[in-house]
């Protein structure tokens, strides 16, 4: 049985900011490591907006929010995947955390972030991207 081939190729840094700003459902994954427990990362979803090549996210009290309070370097990642095609892409971000106390951009992001728990006391937090890398697994589909 001769097996199907995939390919896998890079992406440009350009290719992945139009990703995290394309991508419709906007979830994705930050990971960073607890003060409680520094030998294991923690790996969160959140649901993100990407204004102006940053991403934002909102957050209640809790690792997230001490995480950003610290300026702590965190990774995020975003995917899509069609598993019929055996087909997707998948983008890291690399940068520091911190809280975003600019009404004006505030609001401006608050117009693209659809925070899936909101409250009251929410947190506006920004990622401060130092690194910017993709990659896409191309599926033995229709046109490869």
């Amino acid at each position: 049985m001769m097996r199907e081939m995939h390919r896998i190729i890079e992406l440009d840094e350009a290719r992945c900011r139009q990703l995290l700003a394309t991508h419709p459902n906007r979830l994705g994954r930050v990971a960073f490591v607890e003060d409680g427990d520094p030998d294991w990362p923690t790996v969160l979803p959140i649901n993100y907006a990407f204004v102006d090549g940053t991403v934002f996210f909102r957050t209640f009290e809790g690792s997230k929010l001490y995480a950003a309070l610290r300026r702590q370097r965190v990774a995020f990642e975003v995917d899509a995947v069609d598993a019929a095609w055996q087909d997707g892409w998948s983008v890291l971000a690399l940068g520091s955390l911190d809280i975003e106390r600019d009404p004006r951009l505030a609001a401006a992001v608050d117009e693209d972030l659809a925070s899936w728990a909101a409250g009251d006391d929410e947190q506006l937090v920004r990622l401060d991207i130092d690194q910017l890398t993709g990659r896409r697994v191309m599926g033995p589909g229709p046109g490869t």
